[in-house]
C-alpha cells in the first residue's frame, strides 16, 4: 500500500468532520507503515474546535517551512527521483454543515493563500498563474442539502461568498483553483454523514497517493474555467485491508497459543505423576543437625581462661593455710558448723568469678555476634543455593521445551515444593518456640563449692596442736598410770614370775607410754584422714563448680551461649524456610497469573478480530469472511474476494498448529526472554509481545496480496468488476446541478472510472468489456500506481454558480 504522496501535502481538518477525515487519514497511513521511519512529506493540522483564520493560516505556513526544509526535501526529492518545481498541496476539508466552520472557512482559506504566496513566493513565484500554479490550496467541502437544513440558507451564503471569493482573486495571487463540493443528498441517494467522511477521504486519497493515475489531472485540479471555481466529485474506494489482514492472521496466530495453554491448564487426564518435586536432599539442608554446645565450647576454648586445677593440699597442711590461699574467710573458725558464703564475695573465688565474667562480656559484646553472623550467613548461603536450585527447575521445567503444558507442569511443580516447605516451616517454628534462652550463670554453685571448702578447711585438726596435746597426753599416762597398773597387779594377785608382771610392775611406765601413744596415734590419724580427705574432696569440687560455671551443661556460660545460638539457629533456619516459601508461593501466584493473563489477553484478542468483523464459531474457528467483499461501509469496500478464505487456510493450514504454537512459545522464551523475566513479567500480559512472536507464522497470511497468485488474482478481478458495477449502478454526484440553467454548465473531467492495481488491469479490463453498468456498455478503466487500491471516481468542474439548484432560490428553497 503507497503511503507517500505524490506531491508534498499538507491536510487540514476544520471542524469536525474534517478533523475526522483526516485523522482517519493519517490513522490508516500509520497502520500502513507498522512503525516504520516516516519522512514522507505530509503533515497533518486538526482543529475541531476554536477555529481562528489568522492560527490556521500561521499554522500551515509553519508546517510548510517545515515540510519544504531542504534537508527533508534531497532527501524527498532523491527518494522519488523527482525533477523540477517543487510543488505543495494544501488540502482543507470540512463540513459547512458546522456554523464555526461557516463563519471561519473562507478567511482561513485566503489566509494560507497569502501567507503561503507571500512568505514562500521564491518557491511559488507569482508570473506561474492557472495549471502553472506550484502551489495548490483546495477545498474540499460537505455540506447539508440547503432544502433539508434548518440553516440552509447560511450554508448557501457561504457558498456563494467562498465561490464568489475565489473567482475574484487576482490569477497572480490565487492558489486556489477549485471549490470541490458534495451535499448528502445525491442523485440517486441520500449520503448519511458516513457516507459523506468516505466519500471524502477516498478522493483526499485518491488525490494524494494515486494522483497520477488520472487522466486528466490539470482539469481535475485547476478546472478550465477560472470563473466559475464550484467542482463536485464521487468516489468509491476497494481497497485491500492490509492493516486487517495483519491484524487477523497476527491474532489468529497469537489466539491459537492461548488457547492451547488454556487448554492443557483445564486438561484433567495428563499424567503429571512423572514430575520429579525438589528433591529431599535440597531442603534437607537445613534439617542438618549442628551441635550448638560443641560450636561454643570451642568458641570458650579459644576465648574463656583456661581454670587451672591447683595441687591438693598435702595432709600434713594446715587449715589457716589452706584459708588464707583460697580466702581470705570471713567465716569464724571457732564454729564447726557449715557457714554460708560471703556476699558479695571476695578475694581469690571473687578474682575467678571476674575472669570468667570479663570472658562472658567479651563474647556476649564481640565474639557471640559473629558467631551467629556466621551462622546466619551460613543458613542464607544455604537458603540461596535452594532458591536457586528450584528457580532453575521451575525454569526448566517452563522453558526447556516450551509446549502448552509446561505451564500445568510447571504448576504442578510448585504446588509439591510449596507443601514440601510448608511442612518443614512447621517444624522449624514448633522448634523455634522450643528453643528459650536461659538466664545467665549466676555462680551460685561455685561459691558454695567454695564455702564447703572453706568449712572443710576450718574443721581441719592443727597437726602440731594435736601432737603437743598428744605428747601431754602420753607423758600424764607415764606419770600417772603405773601406780594403777601396780594396784592392779597386786589385786589380781598376779605371780611375779609370770610375764603380765613386770609390764604392770617394774615396766608399768613403759606399759603406760606403749598404750597411750598406740591410743592416741589411732585416734589422731583417723580424725586427720577425715578431715583430709573432707578437705580434699570439698577442693576438687570446687574447681569442677568453677569447671562448670564455664562449661557445664546447666547454669554455665556454655549453657547460656548455646541456648542463644540454638535459637538464633532456629530463627534463621525459620527466615529462611519463609523466604524460600514467600519465593515459591511468588512463582505460584505468578503462574496463577499466567491462567488469568492468558483468559484476558484472549479476550483482547477476541475484541480487536470483532473490530476487523471476524467473529469466532461455535466450533472455535474464526470466520474472516468479514474482511471480504462489500463490509460494513457503502463506499470502502475490501479488495479481498469472497473466496479468500480457502486461500488464507492454504497459508495458515490446521495441520502445523501444533508446530506453530511451540514455536511461538519458543520464540517468547527467546526473543520476549521470558526465562529470566517471567517472575516480573507474567507470560501474556503484553499482548504486543505476542504478536511480536506470532507474526513469524502470520506474515505469510498478513502480507497475502490476492492479485499474486493465478487463482486468487482471477477472482480479485472478478470482485472488482463487481464492485465497478455495483457502484456505477448507484453512485452519482452529489451535487444537485440543473442543465436547464445554461447551455454550458460543467465539465466532465472524470465521467465515472475506474482506477485499479496494476497487476488486475488487464483482467478487470477484459470483465467489464463483457458486461457495463449503469447505462453504459463499457466503464472506462485506467492502470494506476497504488497496488491495493482501486478507485471509482466522477468528477465535474467549472460549474456555473447559476446551475446548482441547491444554491439558486434560496428563499423558494426554504419556503416549505
Amino acid at each position: 500500500m503507497i503511503t507517500d504522496p505524490e506531491v508534498p501535502s499538507i491536510l487540514v481538518g476544520l471542524g469536525g468532520f474534517g478533523a475526522e477525515v483526516v485523522g482517519r487519514v493519517m490513522r490508516e497511513r500509520a497502520d500502513a507503515l507498522l512503525d516504520e521511519a516516516d519522512e514522507a512529506p505530509l503533515t497533518s493540522i486538526t482543529l475541531p474546535r476554536g477555529l481562528s483564520a489568522r492560527a490556521v493560516g500561521e499554522r500551515v505556513l509553519g508546517d510548510a517551512r517545515e515540510l519544504l526544509a531542504h534537508s527533508r526535501m534531497v532527501r524527498s526529492r532523491d527518494r522519488r527521483s523527482a525533477e523540477g518545481l517543487t510543488r505543495l498541496h494544501v488540502f482543507v476539508v470540512a463540513n459547512l454543515g458546522e456554523p464555526e466552520v461557516r463563519a471561519q472557512l473562507a478567511g482561513a482559506i485566503e489566509a494560507i493563500e497569502a501567507r503561503l504566496l507571500l512568505e514562500l513566493s521564491p518557491i511559488f513565484e507569482a508570473f506561474r498563474v492557472g495549471a502553472a500554479r506550484n502551489l495548490i490550496v483546495l477545498p474540499l467541502c460537505a455540506m447539508p442539502h440547503p432544502g433539508a437544513f434548518d440553516q440552509g440558507d447560511d450554508v448557501i451564503e457561504a457558498v456563494v461568498a467562498l465561490s464568489e471569493q475565489i473567482a475574484a482573486r487576482p490569477p497572480r495571487e490565487r492558489a486556489v483553483p477549485q471549490l470541490f463540493l458534495i451535499e448528502d443528498v445525491a442523485e440517486f441517494s441520500v449520503l448519511g454523514d458516513a457516507e459523506l467522511e468516505q466519500c471524502v477521504r477516498n478522493f483526499l486519497t485518491l488525490l494524494l497517493y494515486s494522483l497520477s493515475s488520472v487522466t486528466r489531472i490539470a482539469p481535475l485540479l485547476y478546472g478550465q474555467a477560472p470563473s466559475a471555481p464550484l467542482a463536485t466529485f464521487i468516489c468509491a474506494v476497494s481497497e485491500l485491508p492490509r492493516a486487517a489482514l495483519a491484524r487477523y492472521a497476527t491474532d489468529a496466530v497469537a489466539l491459537e497459543v492461548v488457547d492451547a495453554v488454556l487448554a492443557q491448564t483445564k486438561e484433567d487426564g495428563a499424567d503429571f505423576m512423572a514430575i520429579d518435586a525438589i528433591e529431599e536432599v535440597e531442603l534437607a539442608v537445613f534439617d542438618e543437625p549442628r551441635d550448638a554446645d560443641r560450636d561454643v565450647l570451642e568458641l570458650l576454648g579459644r576465648y574463656a581462661p583456661e581454670v587451672q586445677r591447683d595441687t591438693e593440699p598435702p595432709w600434713w597442711e594446715r587449715g589457716e593455710a589452706v584459708r588464707a590461699r583460697y580466702g581470705p574467710d570471713p567465716g569464724d573458725p571457732s564454729v564447726d558448723e557449715a557457714q554460708p558464703a560471703p556476699e558479695p564475695p571476695v578475694g581469690w573465688a571473687l578474682a575467678r568469678m571476674r575472669d570468667i565474667e570479663k570472658t562472658w562480656r567479651l563474647l556476649q559484646r564481640r565474639r557471640f555476634d559473629d558467631l551467629i553472623g556466621g551462622e546466619r550467613e551460613r543458613i542464607a548461603q544455604e537458603r540461596d543455593t535452594v532458591l536457586a536450585s528450584i528457580a532453575k527447575r521451575v525454569d526448566e521445567a517452563l522453558f526447556s521445551d516450551p509446549q502448552p503444558g509446561a505451564f500445568l507442569r510447571a504448576s504442578v511443580l510448585v504446588s509439591r515444593i510449596e507443601r514440601a516447605v510448608s511442612l518443614r516451616l512447621e517444624d522449624a517454628i514448633r522448634d523455634r518456640d522450643a528453643a528459650l534462652p536461659v538466664e545467665p550463670p549466676s555462680f551460685s554453685a561455685f561459691t558454695d563449692a567454695h564455702a564447703r571448702m572453706m568449712d572443710d578447711a576450718r574443721r581441719k585438726p592443727d597437726l602440731a596442736r594435736a601432737l603437743l596435746w598428744a605428747t601431754l597426753f602420753v607423758g600424764a599416762m607415764v606419770l600417772f598410770l603405773p601406780l594403777p597398773a601396780r594396784a592392779l597387779a597386786e589385786a589380781l594377785s598376779i605371780d611375779p614370775a609370770a610375764w603380765q608382771s613386770p609390764w604392770l610392775r617394774e615396766r608399768a611406765w613403759l606399759s603406760a607410754l606403749l598404750l597411750s601413744s598406740a591410743g592416741v596415734g589411732t585416734f589422731l590419724f583417723f580424725r586427720l584422714r577425715r578431715a583430709h580427705l573432707a578437705l580434699r574432696d570439698s577442693f576438687h569440687a570446687m574447681f569442677d563448680a568453677l569447671e562448670h560455671t564455664v562449661t557445664g551443661l546447666r547454669d554455665s556460660v556454655l549453657e547460656y551461649f548455646a541456648s542463644r545460638l540454638r535459637l538464633a539457629r532456629e530463627v534463621a533456619r525459620v527466615e529462611a524456610l519463609l523466604a524460600v516459601r514467600s519465593a515459591v508461593l511468588g512463582d505460584q501466584a505468578r503462574l496463577t497469573l499466567v491462567d488469568r493473563a492468558a483468559r484476558r489477553v484472549r479476550g483482547e484478542l477476541l475484541e480487536s478480530l470483532r473490530e476487523i468483523h471476524v467473529e469466532r464459531g461455535r466450533d472455535g474457528r474464526l470466520d474472516p469472511s468479514g474482511l471480504f467483499g462489500q463490509g460494513g461501509e457503502a463506499l470502502v469496500e475490501s479488495l479481498l474476494p469472497p473466496e479468500s478464505g480457502r486461500f488464507l487456510d492454504a497459508l495458515m493450514p490446521i495441520a502445523e498448529r501444533d508446530a506453530r504454537v511451540r514455536d511461538v512459545l519458543f520464540g517468547l522464551a527467546r526473543e520476549q526472554r521470558y526465562r529470566q523475566r517471567w517472575r516480573e513479567e507474567v507470560p501474556f500480559t503484553s499482548i504486543r509481545a505476542l504478536r511480536e512472536a506470532a507474526w513469524a507464522h502470520a506474515e505469510p497470511a498478513g502480507t497475502w496480496d490476492p492479485l499474486s497468485m493465478p487463482e486468487s488474482a482471477e477472482a480479485t478481478a472478478r470482485a472488482l468488476a463487481a464492485f465497478a458495477r455495483r457502484q456505477a449502478r448507484s453512485l452519482k454526484v452529489a451535487l444537485n446541478i440543473s442543465a436547464h440553467r445554461g447551455a454550458e454548465t460543467r465539465s466532465e473531467v472524470l465521467e465515472g472510472e475506474l482506477i485499479v492495481p496494476p497487476r488486475a488491469y488487464d483482467q478487470v479490463r477484459r470483465d467489464l468489456a463483457e458486461e457495463g453498468a449503469g447505462g453504459r456498455a463499457r466503464i472506462p478503466v485506467h492502470r494506476g500506481n497504488d497496488p491495493d487500491r482501486a478507485f471509482y471516481v466522477a468528477a465535474l468542474s467549472d460549474i456555473a454558480q447559476g446551475s446548482v439548484t441547491s444554491l439558486s432560490d434560496k428563499k423558494r428553497a426554504r419556503r416549505d
